[in-house]
């Protein structure tokens, strides 16, 4: 009975062998006709040293970057592999090799088909100086400069991309990307190159993966644009504006003049199937042939305020948030540090907070001018006549004329006039364990009054 058993389940486990071995072959096959593209997950920084880290995995992770900075999570990033590659059994899931019918859930894969970086020392021009020794005193001995001392290293790096379809496998298009960078040395001026093509891959993706459109022409700094509320565009809604890179000519030769991001509007009114922005911030003229891009994010600013002693001595320097930097309406709240001359005569510092609005009655592309109200409250410290540290609550509110310049694209210059409407303040007092106790004054106390006119100046930094 028992050796019956056992021929039996000899029996079934030969036939078991037989079953399996075609369905292996099968497969193997089937993963053998999709080899002919295969990309590989791209390796983390950490991987650096990696023997597989390559330029390739450097610029793939720099798309995931830019793919996530940019809100796009449906598109794979990876790296074309040459056909006789091979696993070679590695347990690191770093070198997973996968292909497009692994890829569920995503619906395109960005391919680094081909990279090339090129760098090579460029000899920096000798600057003139009234004095000039014949020898650094801190120059080296020996007159042979090693790579490692070329301080003005100029870098080059070219990316050809490959968009594929994953449902299809086939390939939908295709960019090229080159960035440039010259000075420092050898590792510095790559990662400079790198940052340079990091803005440049950020705004070709946006053209792909955002709302946007070439711009034809302009008429009076007004931009027609072929979709409207189809798209869910609202008046209000905010666009960039992007130079491409153009060719410039001289009597030396051809340039190449780096383009990007020039400007924004802001749409004035729209229909189902068009929308027509206006030109409000504008640090760099753009032409026909440009690009303007849909802006979703929301936009903040800081300005770092001065307000000049222009009445009874009182200054200040403080810093503000706006909520709405280049809007017609915004918002804000901010903090100060002043100084304040009471009747006595003494320089009494303290500090303050307060909020403001805006309104920008005239808004175009290189100047902004506004009404601005806000409300403020201040809180000056002195010592009174047994030396204890007293302070006072001044209110007050502002009212003036601002106008805005832009200089670059983060920053503008701020210029303000107005009136500030305060309440004289005597009452002084301090606190000892939770207890308040009102200042000791030997004859009249000091009085503090802020009102008076305002002038002021600033720098605003916008947040995007």
């Amino acid at each position: 009975m028992i050796r019956f058993r056992l021929i039996l389940l000899f029996t079934i486990v030969i036939l078991l062998g037989f079953q399996t071995s075609p369905k292996a072959q099968e497969l193997d096959s089937t993963e053998s006709e999709i080899n002919i593209k295969k990309i590989r997950l791209p390796l983390p920084a950490y991987a650096k040293n990696s023997i597989r880290y390559t330029i390739d995995d450097e610029i793939a992770n720099l798309i995931a970057d830019i793919l996530e900075r940019i809100g796009v999570n449906d598109v794979f990033v990876g790296i074309e592999l040459d056909s006789t590659f091979k696993n070679n059994g590695s347990k690191n899931k770093r070198y997973t090799i996968v292909t497009c019918d692994d890829l569920n859930g995503i619906r395109e894969a960005i391919v680094v088909g081909a990279t090339d970086i090129f760098q090579i020392n460029v000899e920096q021009e000798e600057k003139e100086t009234y004095f000039k020794l014949k020898r650094s005193i801190f120059e080296k001995k020996s007159s042979q400069k090693t790579e490692a001392d070329s301080t003005n290293i100029y870098t080059e790096i070219s990316v050809f991309l490959n968009f594929i379809d994953i449902e299809t496998g086939d390939n939908i298009g295709y960019i090229e990307v080159n960035a440039t960078h010259t000075g420092g040395p050898t590792e510095q001026s790559k990662e400079d190159a790198l940052e340079n093509l990091n803005e440049k891959l950020a705004m070709e993706f946006k053209k792909i993966y955002w709302l946007s459109s070439d711009i034809e022409s302009t008429t009076k700094s007004k931009i027609n644009l072929p979709f409207g509320t189809n798209y869910g565009i609202k008046k209000g809604n905010i666009f960039e504006l992007v130079e491409p890179d153009r060719i410039w000519e001289d009597e030396e030769g051809e340039y190449i003049v780096s383009g990007g991001r020039v400007g924004f509007a802001t749409v004035v009114d729209t229909t189902g199937d068009s929308c027509n922005v206006k030109t409000i911030r504008l640090w760099q003229d753009f032409y026909p042939e440009s690009w303007a891009i849909e802006y979703p994010y929301a936009m903040n600013g800081l300005q770092l305020n001065f307000v000049a002693p222009s009445t009874d001595f009182f200054l200040s320097f403080g810093i503000q948030f706006h909520s709405n930097p280049m809007q017609k309406i915004d918002w804000g709240f901010g903090m100060q540090i002043f100084q304040l001359v009471d009747s006595f005569g003494d320089k009494d510092f303290g500090f303050g907070f307060g909020g403001f609005g805006m309104w920008r009655f005239f808004n175009s592309a290189k100047l902004d001018i506004g009404t601005k109200v806000g409300i403020d409250i201040d809180i000056p410290f002195k010592k009174d006549d047994n030396g204890q540290i007293v302070n006072t609550a001044l209110f007050s509110t502002q009212i003036g004329i601002i106008a805005e310049y832009p200089l670059s694209e983060k920053f503008d210059f701020v210029f303000g006039i107005g009136y500030r409407f305060g309440v004289k303040r005597n009452e002084w007092e301090y606190s000892i364990d939770d207890e308040t106790f009102d200042a000791y004054w030997q004859y009249a106390p000091p009085e503090v009054n802020n009102t008076g006119c305002i002038l002021s100046a600033g720098l605003k930094y916008y947040l995007y």
